[in-house]
């Protein structure tokens, strides 16, 4: 029901959860978890939070052979890049990392998690932040995302680069298609030869 008596206008601002896409100021890390999907999946979460508390997550998902990961070598290297992604987080908040050797990525992640454990510092940082493909923010994953605030702004080491998607990505509804000999799902009768005026011609 639709009425002028009852009509509203909302005339407060819109503050969104998620931490804005760009180079974000003083953010700290908030949380970190080792967790398992309902599938068995192991993965890594990290998140991190702005003054306003506006939080960024970081994702780390074990790495397997695909059409881009065709070989062990491939395989190495990706986990090479992770690992990378992972230490540049450590060495922001703690400043440095001991070394570490580990056989598995379960190992690996609660290895990190148990570096990460000192987050109540609050060490402020520097925080890249940009849109996935589909529309979702996140933690870069390209160079460097993440540095301590001590690190001056004009020596910053964190860059914005042109295929960082800064602008959220737009994607149109895609009708499907109907398969008209699919029998009882389309509630329209299928198009036949006597309901376009076949059953008119002369044969």
């Amino acid at each position: 029901m639709y009425s002028t008596k009852t009509a509203t206008t909302n005339n407060t601002e819109f503050n969104s959860s998620y931490m804005p896409v760009g180079i974000n100021e003083n953010v700290t890390l908030k949380e970190v978890n080792v967790n398992k999907t309902p599938q068995g999946r192991d993965f890594l979460e990290i998140i991190f939070e702005n003054e306003q508390g506006q939080t960024a997550t970081m994702t780390e998902w074990k790495n397997e052979k695909n059409m881009w990961i065709k070989t062990d070598e491939d395989l190495q290297n990706r986990d090479n890049q992770q690992f990378g992604r992972i230490l540049q987080v450590i060495d922001s908040v703690n400043g440095s990392h001991i070394d570490f050797e580990g056989s598995s990525f379960v190992e690996m992640i609660n290895w990190v998690k148990t570096q990460l454990e000192v987050i109540q510092q609050a060490t402020p940082l520097r925080l890249k932040v940009i849109y996935d493909k589909k529309g979702y923010t996140k933690v870069s994953s390209y160079g460097v995302f993440v540095e301590p605030m001590s690190v001056a702004k004009e020596e910053s080491q964190i860059k914005l680069w042109k295929n960082d998607l800064l602008e959220r990505p737009v994607q149109a509804d895609v009708e499907k298609p109907v398969d008209p000999l699919a029998a009882g799902t389309n509630s329209s009768a299928p198009v036949t030869a006597d309901s376009t005026g076949a059953d008119d011609l002369p044969f």
